[in-house]
């Protein structure tokens, strides 16, 4: 039998500075699973345009009509379906949708509906859940992230508990980090949360808190589960199996409970991939609370885990092997024999930095005040684990301040960006709001790779290459210059479509500096023309035309993104417009 509470590490109990206020405060209830089981906020998807999205859900065999979306705000783009089937050895459906051009690379809402059968209608959404991709890139950067405490490393019993939220601020910290960094996606190795029988006792929601806490992250995370998280103490009220439980119902996946024949895990083990490289997620922990011991027995791995592991590897046959869990704890994990080029781990609270191949590389507790987490990058095809950088005590060791506000209100806003690390981040990326209306915007400083228009205020995208141990600036305005500005232009401009997204239409403007044959045509996402809007000579001047999102027969054309193309004389130009039902 397991020992009780002298299984928590020591090092556990030697707590940050504790931030309180002076009442407890009243949490809502987060985002349990229904339908979707994957992709989730916890596990993402990262996809191309023009390649296959798969959604797996939970649904009665009968269920029918199924559509796929993906969300950003107001905006929704559906999804052609190719394919729905559901496997009864599974008990999964398995939805393939394509993703179709999109307006903006970045992290999108999946929402799913479907006539349920026996259930009724479903509708699902899991918030950022896909990641949109302009391409893989060949040298990219990832972020390891581990033990994170949430929302306090204070036991429930402890005077100030209710009210302490040190290591969410802490993490917050290093969120403001990663989003500036701009790696391609997270690695989070467990202890996620501090309790994880603390959701519905005593209105704790610790696992509510801690999913919200994955909406601040600009970029995709991958989180496995950690002692903390699903171990269950003995000398807490809530019954046995209770934290694992709640692990199912917010991060995935309730079959776990009774796994059918072909996916006969009771642990959530998942993997994916990145161009040439296959990342690896285990779970792991200590089974504090004796439940279930002829399964999961005193400590992970379990030998199901480490079959599916063999299994996974021999199947992905990948020049690179990434894997992270949280802790191996008996010692059961051969690099070498698996094939692993590197393990990313926590649970020690401490560094660990290994500097030959294969890499077995622990990384401090990112609730710590210090703040850590770990920069890996892959170059030239080789794995390069950086030392562990820290977001500081004061979370300022990498930091961009705005002036005036970014509050998208001002037509020149300067972002000072500065670097106390000794690490370059050459795909730093500052989100620069600024006002819809624009016909264009200039930037220094940087590479303006997007603009997110589809909303207002617009966001800047721009690109900042970041050296180490430096300031720089970044300057985002308004190109306000117009025909009236200055009489010598000689191009013709397509100023753009207001609104974007539309429904039901939009009123398309551009400037002739001189008379000129003109044409607009409307083309769907495979380049087929839909609506011819104009086609005839047009003196100088400012002209507008109104679209209402109906083809050149007068139906009604499906949400959805279009591609206006704009000629005027020898000069051609396209603006993306999104129809909106």
């Amino acid at each position: 039998m397991p020992p009780i509470r002298m299984l928590v590490p020591v090092f556990c109990l030697l707590l940050p500075f504790v931030a309180t206020t002076a009442t407890a405060q009243t949490h809502a209830l987060g985002d349990t699973l229904t339908v979707i089981q994957r992709p989730l906020p916890n596990l993402p998807s990262l996809v191309l345009p023009g390649s296959d999205l798969v959604v797996s859900c939970v649904a009665d065999p009968g269920a029918t009509a199924w559509t796929v979306a993906l969300e950003r705000g107001s905006l929704q783009i559906p999804l052609t379906v190719t394919g729905a089937a559901y496997d009864p050895l599974t008990l999964w459906w398995t939805v393939t949708a394509t993703v179709p051009e999109m307006p903006v690379f970045d992290l999108y809402d999946l929402h799913v509906t479907a006539d349920g059968g026996l259930e009724g209608d479903l509708d699902d959404v899991a918030k950022q859940a896909v990641k949109v991709l302009s391409a893989f890139r060949d040298d990219f950067t990832f972020v390891h992230i581990t033990d994170t405490h949430l929302p306090t490393y204070l036991y429930y019993y402890q005077s100030g508990a209710d009210t302490d939220s040190t290591t969410l601020v802490n993490l917050r910290e290093i969120i403001a980090d990663v989003n500036l960094i701009n790696p391609e996606f997270v690695l989070l190795t467990g202890d996620f949360i501090h309790e994880g029988e603390l959701e519905d006792f005593l209105d704790k929601r610790y696992y509510s808190r801690a999913q919200r806490m994955l909406y601040e992250f600009d970029v995709p995370v991958f989180l496995t589960a950690g002692n903390h998280d699903i171990g269950g103490w003995n000398d807490t009220p809530p019954p046995d199996g209770t934290a694992r439980r709640d692990w199912w119902r917010f991060f995935g996946w309730r079959r776990l409970a009774d796994p059918p024949p072909a996916v006969p895990w009771y642990t959530q083990n998942y993997s994916f991939d990145y161009g040439p490289v296959h990342f690896i997620g285990l779970e792991a922990y200590d089974n504090y609370d004796n439940w279930l011991w002829s399964i999961y027995g005193n400590e992970s791995f379990t030998s199901g885990q480490l079959s599916w592991l063999s299994q996974d590897i021999a199947a992905a046959a990948a020049s690179t092997n990434v894997l992270f869990h949280h802790y191996d704890f008996q010692n059961q994990l051969n690099l070498n024999t698996l094939g692993i080029d590197m393990a990313l781990w926590g649970h020690i609270h401490r560094d660990t930095d290994d500097f030959n191949a294969p890499y077995d590389i622990s990384t401090d507790n990112a609730g710590d005040a210090s703040r850590p987490y770990r920069l890996i990058r892959f170059t030239g095809g080789q794995l390069d684990p950086r030392p562990t950088l820290t977001a500081g005590y004061d979370g300022q060791t990498l930091s961009a301040s705005f002036a005036p506000a970014n509050d998208g209100t001002n037509d020149l806003v300067t972002v000072e960006i500065d670097n106390g690390h000794n690490e370059r981040f050459e795909n730093g990326l500052v989100r620069v709001l600024m006002p819809a209306d624009a016909a264009a915007y200039l930037v220094t400083g940087g590479t303006l790779l997007q603009v997110d228009d589809t909303s207002s205020p617009a966001v800047c995208y721009v690109q900042v290459d970041i050296p180490a141990r430096r300031v720089l600036q970044v300057t985002v305005e308004v190109d306000d210059t117009t025909a009236a500005d200055v009489p010598s232009r000689t191009s013709p401009r397509l100023i753009g479509a207001q609104p974007n997204p539309f429904n039901p239409r939009t009123e398309i403007c551009f400037e002739l500096p001189q008379a000129a044959a003109c044409s607009l045509v409307v083309f769907d996402l495979q380049g087929r023309q839909v609506r011819y809007l104009l086609a005839e000579n047009l003196p100088a001047g400012t002209h507008t035309v109104t679209w209402d999102g109906q083809d050149d027969l007068g139906q009604t054309l499906a949400s959805g993104l279009y591609f206006l193309g704009f000629r005027a004389g020898d000069y051609a130009e396209t603006r993306k417009l999104t129809l909106v039902r």
